[in-house]
């Protein structure tokens, strides 16, 4: 069970590097990734997607851990940050990821996809991954 507790850190790490992905693209490629709007909502929707599928087999295993972010990442060391895994912060997190792959199927086809549709990808991609962090940090089973 400890490897896949490892493999919980993909959860919000997984649309972040997406999004920073698409983002280095962007920079890089301005007009051809703004004419690629299918591949970039396609790779932000699969990746919260994948998020909600790891979330979603940690609620399945029912794993209900506390990992200190210092064990792992040498730059937390000093710090005292802690990721819960248990039962309500997953439910959360596949709710969440499932209501923004609703979020961005409705952009895709309500929104023109004109100039600045690929950046909206991108800011969805990390907001969604900076609201993931949060729920992973917060003990909601505490407040409950």
């Amino acid at each position: 069970m400890g490897n896949f507790i490892n493999t919980s850190f993909l959860i919000p790490l997984i649309p972040l590097v997406t999004a920073l992905f698409i983002f280095v693209l962007w920079a890089s490629f301005n007009r051809t990734v703004n004419r690629l709007t299918k591949p970039v909502t396609a790779l932000v929707a699969f990746s919260l997607l994948s998020s909600a599928l790891i979330s979603a087999i940690d609620y399945f295993k029912k794993i209900e851990e506390e990992l200190l972010l210092s064990k792992l990442l040498k730059y937390f060391e000093e710090t005292n940050l802690v990721m819960h895994l248990n039962l309500v912060n997953e439910k959360i997190i596949i709710f969440f990821s499932l209501i923004m792959i609703l979020v961005i199927g409705l952009s895709f086809y309500k929104l023109p996809r004109k100039k600045g549709y690929v950046l909206l990808m991108i800011s969805l991609g990390l907001i969604s991954s900076s609201v993931m962090i949060s729920i992973l940090l917060i003990d909601f089973s505490a407040l409950i």
